[in-house]
């Protein structure tokens, strides 16, 4: 039972991550802003459609706003008509904001009610400057309102709701901590691929190898749930970004470590050539899956300039799911090379043996 402690954790954990996962709600939040753009000092009425919101029942709290937190601008809508919890119309008076760069100037839009807290939608309206001369004083003086709110986040645990990415943002717990662990496990077989070198013991070897094909099983499996993800999130199955074209090329790598040692005859001679091969081939991981993707604009968060999930996730719900699962998934890699190897094993002493 002492011995097993681990893969009761790793069962725990995993257990917990699926449950959790998926019964999290997501939090209220802004799917559509339309029409999404307009010119300085006119009225625009937009379309606001929200989602896990609450905007007819809580209509009597309800506060609505344009903002741009850079440039220091807030105001809040001329009128609202509530339609119903996921729909509502609201007006403003478009301002006329300039960067000091001549960039195009957004605001973004945030609802606030007793039950949802803010609602926002990111960069919801792009302002087509015109001269500031032409303006009159009248057309943009700040309507009277308060810019104080209540409640800043929904009651209870929530998943944050982003952009683009909505019920999907659910997969960060299981193709990232994948990636974790295909990390995890290649460390292994490159750590005893360098013991295996230093004194030559095919027990070391053979823990290589299985450790390389758990960390080939579980980098596939992370390129099918990235995959899978892209299509909902990007629009397609595979995109050409940086860190999963690198992710491709490190499988791609080990893929051929495999078919190294199917090639070589000599169980000394096999072990040696794929150990060497081994340490090149981590060292291309690190470059493909650590240092390029730093280097290079990504679509992926927390990669060139692309802010991390850490931006978004304020009351830290999703950690609670995340760093256990992680340490699931990290320990499941291990149990399964556990696996191969006493398979690996137990193989080879039945070959010894003539069964």
């Amino acid at each position: 039972m002492k011995k097993n402690w681990w893969k009761i954790v790793c069962v725990v954990f995993l257990t917990y991550t699926l449950i959790m996962g998926l019964i999290i709600p997501l939090s209220p939040g802004l799917i559509t802003v339309t029409p999404d753009e307009g010119k300085t000092g006119d009225t625009i009425t937009v379309k606001l459609k929200g989602y896990n919101s609450h905007f007819k029942d809580e209509s009597n709290s309800i506060k609505v706003w344009i903002k741009n937190d850079s440039l220091k601008y807030l105001d809040c809508a001329l009128t609202f008509n509530v339609k119903s919890n996921s729909e509502m119309q609201a007006s403003f008076i478009l301002p006329y904001l300039v960067y000091p760069d001549k960039k195009p100037a957004f605001v973004d839009v945030m609802i606030n009610n007793d039950k949802d807290g803010n609602v926002i939608y990111d960069e919801a309206i792009k302002i087509n400057s015109a001269n500031a001369d032409s303006i009159t004083t009248l057309s943009l003086s700040k309507t009277k309102c308060p810019d104080s709110y209540k409640v800043a986040k929904a009651p209870g645990l929530h998943f944050p709701n982003r952009n683009i990415l909505y019920e999907s943002i659910r997969n960060l717990y299981f193709h990232v901590p994948m990636w974790f662990a295909m990390i995890l496990i290649i460390s292994v077989s490159l750590v005893y691929s360098i013991k295996y070198l230093r004194g030559f013991n095919l027990k070391d070897d053979t823990i290589a190898v299985e450790a390389a094909k758990t960390g080939i099983l579980f980098g596939v499996l992370g390129l099918i749930t990235g995959s899978i993800w892209a299509r909902f999130t990007w629009g397609g199955w595979w995109v050409n970004d940086v860190k999963v074209n690198g992710a491709a090329v490190t499988l791609l790598i080990y893929f051929a470590y495999l078919i190294l040692r199917n090639s070589v005859d000599g169980e000394q001679k096999r072990a040696r050539i794929s150990a060497v091969y081994s340490i090149i081939a981590f060292t291309m991981l690190v470059v493909f899956l650590i240092i390029f993707p730093r280097m290079n604009s990504s679509l992926h968060p927390g990669n060139g300039g692309n802010p991390g999930f850490n931006k978004y996730d304020l009351d830290s719900t999703m950690r609670m799911v995340f760093y256990p699962a992680v340490i699931g998934w990290c320990l499941l890699s291990l149990w399964i090379m556990t696996i191969l190897v006493r398979i690996n094993k137990l193989t080879k002493h039945f070959n010894s043996a003539n069964w």
